[in-house]
């Protein structure tokens, strides 16, 4: 079979069809981002937590050095890894925004078809109405052709 046969005439309900798919893609990307995100978010404010909880502990003034003396060791420890978590986190919120970006440029690709096979359908039947139009004065002129004569 020619490869001319296996192409459609109209190549937009294809394109649609890609752009819809493209646009489905990036709503799940969006959602795969978002979860992330939260996900991130909840490891960061964990670390932050763990912190809070671990300073307030150290700072009992019931509690005995070596208390003191292993929150000290622990400290950095757990401020490296809570930055590390809000970095995490920023790098999940900057992928949400890529993907919200995406999300938009799909969607705008989605209504451009849809404008386009718009457009297209109304020159066809614009252009139908016109055919009907002349088959109809052809008709009318060769049912009365003695009107031209007077």
């Amino acid at each position: 079979m020619h490869w001319s046969r296996l192409v459609p005439h109209d190549p937009l309900p294809v394109l649609a069809r890609l752009r819809r798919m493209a646009h489905e893609e990036a709503l799940a990307a969006l959602a795969r981002a978002l979860q992330a995100e939260g996900e991130a978010d909840a490891r960061a404010k964990q670390a932050e937590r763990l912190i809070a909880t671990e300073t307030q502990a150290a700072s009992d003034p019931a509690g005995d050095d070596g208390v003191v003396e292993a929150f000290a060791a622990w400290l950095p420890g757990a401020r490296t890894r809570a930055a590390q978590a809000r970095a995490a986190c920023e790098r999940a919120q900057a992928d949400v925004s890529r993907a919200r970006a995406m999300l938009a440029v799909t969607r705008a690709g989605v209504e451009a078809v849809k404008t386009l096979i718009a457009e297209q359908s109304a020159r066809l039947a614009a252009a139908a109405a016109r055919a009907e139009q002349r088959a109809l004065d052809d008709a009318a002129a060769r049912t009365r052709p003695g009107l031209h004569q007077i």
